[in-house]
């Protein structure tokens, strides 16, 4: 069979008596679709690398906004400290003075400052108010809150957060069973518990999940591990108590009577 040399291609309008043909070269032909394909596939491309570049560059300001407050917290701790040293100075001569002998300490090393924040918390629950333990009560883990609730439009949070090591045994604050487990774009791995009278608790961003959907839970069991996951700047827990579907503040349901939960 003899190589081809030309195709012809074709068009043919509706209700035109004539059709439109083209007649080209088959090397010529080859290299266009050769062309074409390698268009298909840059714009492919463009579009995938576009999205990380995009992804990037916000990460990228998002960064620039925190080294900048970062920055305004060291230059306030730097006037702090060049306080202290005044006063300690202060607190000498006024010392010497009165004949007294008494000195400010003096600040301890970051290996000193920062050594506790290197332990694991503990984690603590309180008593449940219900015999049973069915309500929630107190927190799931012992941290700093670091973000409330709010339900307005322009500052909607569902939850408090708290923050905490990775890594942090997460209690239920209740009896009840789990009614979902797994992974979510903002929340991360989250455990949802549901619990009587239409009340269901919520634990996001873990580092792992220690339940399955449908097990059953007692009240101060460890469900999780705190992490970073999903849509979270720093590791913290994120903890919901939700009536009916419906968030309402956790604060309401805390018993500042706490005790240590070593419970496996």
């Amino acid at each position: 069979m003899p190589p081809v040399k030309y195709y012809n291609l074709m068009v043919v309008p509706d209700g035109v008596e004539h059709p439109i043909g083209i007649r080209m070269r088959a090397w010529m032909f080859k290299i266009l679709v050769t062309l074409f394909a390698f268009f298909i596939v840059g714009v492919i491309l463009f579009f995938i690398f576009y999205g990380k570049i995009v992804a990037r560059a916000a990460m990228a300001t998002k960064l620039e906004e925190e080294n900048q407050l970062l920055k305004r917290y060291k230059y306030k701790v730097t006037l702090l400290e060049e306080r202290m040293r005044e006063a300690r100075e202060y607190v000498g001569r006024i010392s010497e003075l009165a004949g007294v002998d008494f000195n400010l300490p003096d600040m301890p090393p970051d290996s000193i400052i920062f050594a506790d924040r290197q332990k694991p918390a503990a984690a603590v629950i309180a008593h449940a108010v219900a015999a049973d333990g069915s309500l929630p009560r107190g927190l799931p883990l012992h941290g700093y809150m670091t973000r409330g609730f709010m339900d307005d439009s322009a500052h909607y949070h569902p939850g408090i957060d708290i923050a905490i090591g990775i890594g942090t045994p997460v209690l239920a604050t209740a009896s009840g069973v789990v009614a979902h487990t797994g992974q979510d774009s903002v929340y991360g791995l989250i455990v949802e518990i549901s619990h009587r009278n239409g009340i269901s608790t919520v634990y996001a961003h873990n580092s792992e999940l220690l339940v399955q959907k449908g097990d059953s839970i007692m009240a101060g069991k460890r469900i999780a591990l705190s992490g970073n996951t999903g849509k979270s700047t720093a590791p913290h827990l994120h903890y919901e108590i939700r009536e009916n579907d419906k968030p309402v503040n956790p604060l309401k349901y805390i018993d500042y009577h706490e005790e240590s939960n070593e419970q496996n």
